[in-house]
């Protein structure tokens, strides 16, 4: 069983993952941090295998925490989940050496794919690194190859095309306090019938979250947060 710590201040969001990462055969979720002092407790306490950590504390950079493992937790491994896109923070990250790297909001199936990737290289280190001290060419090349392999395209469903569904996620990052399907398809050039079916599909992904909005005149809207 791989063992994971979800490193997350929003505890909706931590949730979320936790019930995400379950869902994929051999994975236990051991612990739910949200600030620094709990994820340094629960690092020494639980011994995780694999940490979801997002960048984005109160009190906290997650890239000082990376560091902070790296030093003293070396074999954990770790993949971000975060919606920091800045250039400068994918390379620290990258070269501190995580596994992965996953922009918010996360749709369901790309987290999918790294869970599955991550369960296969984890379960051939402890393979390789109980039958021997040093390994081929081949096996490296084997566990450099599972972990850069270009990722499957996910299935959209019917009506879902994944350049429309790729911008609308880039104005969903800047819709702090929420969206409406009138409001994105005037942003990015449909209509509202189509940003709506596609903000739902986001809902049904677990990427959003939907609240019905009752003005002053006229029906309640329904306003879509990113998770």
């Amino acid at each position: 069983m791989i063992r994971v710590l979800i490193v997350e201040d929003d505890v909706r969001i931590a949730e979320i993952n936790r019930r995400l990462v379950e869902k994929v055969p051999d994975y236990s979720v051991v612990g739910i941090a949200t600030d620094e002092v709990q994820a340094k407790e629960q690092l020494h306490i639980l011994d995780p295998d694999l940490v979801l950590l997002d960048i984005f504390f109160p009190d906290m950079n997650g890239l000082e925490l990376l560091r902070f493992m790296k030093q003293n937790y070396p074999y954990v491994d770790v993949i971000m989940i975060t919606a920091a896109k800045d250039l400068k923070s994918i390379r620290e990250a990258i070269q501190s050496g995580v596994f992965d790297f996953i922009i918010k909001p996360v749709i369901y199936d790309r987290m999918l794919e790294t869970l599955e990737k991550y369960k296969h290289f984890h379960y051939e280190m402890e393979q390789l690194s109980s039958q021997m001290t040093a390994v081929s060419q081949q096996q490296v090349d084997a566990l450099l190859r599972g972990r850069s392999e270009k990722m499957k395209e996910p299935y959209y469903p019917k009506g879902i095309d994944k350049l429309t569904l790729d911008k609308i996620m880039e104005h969903l990052q800047y819709a702090g306090h929420g969206i409406s399907a009138d409001k994105l398809g005037r942003m990015v050039g449909i209509s509202r019938s189509t940003a709506r079916r596609y903000l739902e599909y986001l809902v049904t992904q677990g990427s959003l979250r939907a609240d019905v909005v009752y003005g002053t005149v006229g029906r309640p809207e329904r306003v879509y947060h990113v998770m």
